[in-house]
């Protein structure tokens, strides 16, 4: 279960930026102002990113705005159950 975790919450959304940015850099670039901006998306957040430059292009409607509050939930979510799943393995940790 923790290597499809893994592979689903870490690898698959900075791959799919990844070959996104490949084929399009100019679109990605212009779609985020600068580089930098994507390349910290990238690194911190990159379900938001990836949902944010799907949906971006067609405009910002109000389904399109809770489409990137999910991902941004997924970002933060993942960040949250890396730390509760290996809990255990944390020496300053004394829960049960």
């Amino acid at each position: 279960m923790g290597c499809f975790n893994a592979l689903f919450t870490i690898i698959l959304p900075r791959f799919a930026l990844l070959v996104g940015w490949y084929n399009n850099p100019t679109a990605w670039n212009a779609l985020y102002g600068s580089q930098l901006l994507f390349g910290l998306g990238w690194l911190a957040i990159p379900w938001t990113t990836l949902i944010y430059g799907f949906v971006a292009p067609n405009g910002m409607s109000l389904v399109n705005w809770i489409f990137v509050l999910l991902a941004f939930l997924l970002d933060i979510g993942t960040y949250g159950l890396g730390f509760f799943g290996g809990r255990k393995q944390y020496s300053s940790y004394r829960g049960t």
